[in-house]
């Protein structure tokens, strides 16, 4: 992504829809899933399944050597320790960030945005708020695509960055969240973000300088996060439920619209109601709050005052708070709600593309109009809505005039010109146009303009860039659409058993996610000895090795969470030694774990967990 807005307007817009021309993509000699079924229709199990994978293109931190990619690893561990000597507009939240005084924070994790490394909470929450949802609105697409699993590694993923950079006081209150790692100067450099290897600039809100929509978007994603955990791992549910409950409150009660770094890139407003709407609707579906005063009110407007009159987008969401209060309620006035928006941004027809005559990013719009159609349609496939739904998503998958996909390893044919730095390691720059060294499966790219052009040169980021919020939007319509139409995957298998950039006999851990979760599966060690330094300050623990363990990592309750110390003790050292110089009587409660089988067993080293105080 370059320095340039990929906001679209929040005012009135009147869409036309518009021809997708023939392109020039290019095919690519990989495991494929064929694009079209007997029916003429694409298996949009196989599609679903597929996308998520993208996430996994995009995760950053020092749990990326475990995750499904062969060609993705550890990325930007500087910001495991950011220094806050450069953090922007943090003030007096400081002894919040950092109450042992060391100057740094962790704040390592998360997703990447685009084809860019900036880390956005904003889109961050975004994307897992749409992937929640479509997990609501679509119960058992997931199971019937085979991929569950693997959604809820993504959500827990995303989960526990939003979490560690939300900063909790002693009450339990929010006094700081880390909105923003890097900045517009990221999108000069083009290579691996493995190598990516300097400090990154920190941006924060707080009680004084807040950005409202930012902080309910990630309460939002949390709620959601806490909905699709709800049955198989309620303790998990309930610490997404209760920071996403603190992150609503922050929100409403120190309202702002801060959005320094971010402007230029994304641009919020005041209006931070849809947001706000979005997060009590998720706490009503979860019985911890009340049902949302927010009322359609015909035309665009809730409770008279609030417009939407757009599209389901980073920007604006209230067309997800609709489809979910519609799912929820029975109201039809949701559905109402929906038509209306669908109608004024172009409408879902057979024959003809919708752009919704944006600039770039078209699928994704497109499939945010597909989301608010089949929702309002509720289960009828035979409505004109659903229907046309279906076509445009066929026509993203490749039954379009050039017969190519704009979904990266879907079908026969697909562009290997797309803007992602990750997947295009030693290939020059973007200018020199080069094709991907690497397949990025389930990358949604861009696709055509409004007028119908698909400009495919890698340095064309309009038409070759995805982000998050594309794919995120794309899950919302495909899952409807399996669950609609009735796929199931087959075709998917093939590609992640037989493609090179995907791990082979990958496990998604139970359900347990990343590097900062685990499964029941390790043991915990156990803590044989404690050692106190009382001229150094310092402490030694020593414990019982965990048989097959790979290595073992440290993690230390600070500021109301678990914050990883370190994650690479060899698997035959049985010893820790803190730092010196820790502050002299101040309690730490310390977890150690052990890593078996790729997998961290972080519940079992918590339930462990030794309280020391230094000496």
């Amino acid at each position: 992504m370059k320095n340039h807005k990929r906001r679209a307007s929040k005012a009135a817009a009147f869409a036309a829809a518009m021809v997708l021309s023939a392109s020039t993509l290019l095919s690519s000699a990989v495991p494929a899933v064929t694009a079209k079924a007997d029916s003429g229709d694409a298996n949009y199990a196989d599609a679903l399944a597929l996308s998520l994978y993208f996430f996994d293109s995009n995760q950053c931190g020092t749990g990326v050597d475990d995750n499904p990619l062969t060609w993705r690893g550890n990325c930007h561990v500087s910001d495991a320790t950011a220094n806050l000597s450069s953090a922007v507009n943090l003030g007096g939240a400081r002894s919040i960030v950092d109450p042992d005084g060391d100057g740094k924070v962790d704040v390592s994790g998360g997703y990447h945005d685009a084809g860019d490394h900036i880390k956005f909470n904003l889109t961050i929450g975004f994307g897992m708020n749409s992937l929640a949802l479509s997990d609501y609105l679509n119960p058992g697409a997931y199971d019937k695509a085979g991929c569950r699993d693997h959604l809820l590694y993504i959500l827990r993923n995303g989960a526990d960055y939003l979490m560690k950079t939300t900063f909790l006081d002693n009450s339990g209150e929010v006094g700081a969240v880390c909105y923003m790692v890097s900045d517009v100067g990221d999108h000069s450099y083009w290579g691996s973000p493995e190598n990516q290897t300097g400090e990154r600039p920190t941006y924060w809100l707080t009680t004084s300088s807040n950005n409202s929509a930012v902080v309910l978007e990630m309460a939002s994603a949390l709620a959601g996060t806490a909905y699709a955990f709800k049955d198989s791992d309620s303790a998990y549910a309930a610490k997404c439920t209760k920071y996403a409950k603190a992150l609503y409150r922050f929100g409403t009660q120190h309202t702002g619209n801060y959005m320094e770094g971010m402007g230029s890139m994304y641009g919020t407003n005041s209006m931070y109601q849809d947001e706000q709407a979005m997060t009590e609707g998720w706490l009503y579906i979860l019985g911890e709050g009340s049902e949302p005063s927010f009322k359609p009110t015909g035309n665009g407007c809730y409770n008279y005052q609030h417009y939407d009159y757009y599209l389901y987008s980073w920007d604006k969401v209230w067309s997800g708070y609709a489809a979910m209060m519609y799912k929820k309620t029975g109201d039809s006035k949701f559905a109402d709600e929906l038509k209306f928006e669908v109608n004024n941004m172009g409408g879902m027809r057979e024959g003809t593309y919708n752009t919704c005559r944006q600039e770039w990013g078209c699928t994704r719009y497109n499939c945010a109009v597909q989301m608010e159609a089949l929702a309002a349609v509720n289960g009828d496939k035979n409505s004109d809505l659903a229907k046309g739904a279906k076509y445009q998503m066929n026509y993203i998958l490749g039954n379009n005039p050039a017969n190519k996909s704009f979904l990266t390893g879907f079908g026969s044919s697909w562009s290997s010109k797309v803007h992602h730095r990750a997947a295009n390691p030693g290939n020059g720059d973007a200018s020199s146009n080069p094709d991907a060294k690497y397949v990025n499966y389930g990358y949604l790219i861009g696709g055509t303009d409004s007028s119908g052009t698909f400009n495919e040169v890698t340095e064309s980021y309009r038409w070759t860039e995805g982000a998050l919020d594309y794919n995120g939007c794309f899950a919302l319509a495909c899952a409807a659409l399996v669950n609609l139409y009735g796929n199931t995957s087959s075709g998917a298998s093939n590609i992640i058993n037989n493609a090179s950039e995907i791990k082979k006999n990958y496990s998604f851990g139970n359900n347990q996610g990343n590097q900062n979760q685990g499964n029941n599966d390790p043991a915990a060690p156990t803590v044989t000895n404690i050692e106190y330094n009382s001229t150094y300050h310092q402490i030694r623990f020593t414990w019982s090795p965990v048989n097959n363990a790979q290595n073992y990592g440290i993690a230390v309750y600070l500021a109301g969470k678990w914050r990883i110390q370190t994650q690479s003790i060899s698997a035959n050292t049985t010893s820790y030694t803190t730092p010196k110089n820790l502050t002299p009587y101040k309690t730490y409660k310390v977890a150690i774990a052990a890593k078996v089988n790729g997998v961290w067993g972080v519940a079992d080293a918590i339930k462990n967990a030794v309280t020391v105080t230094v000496k």
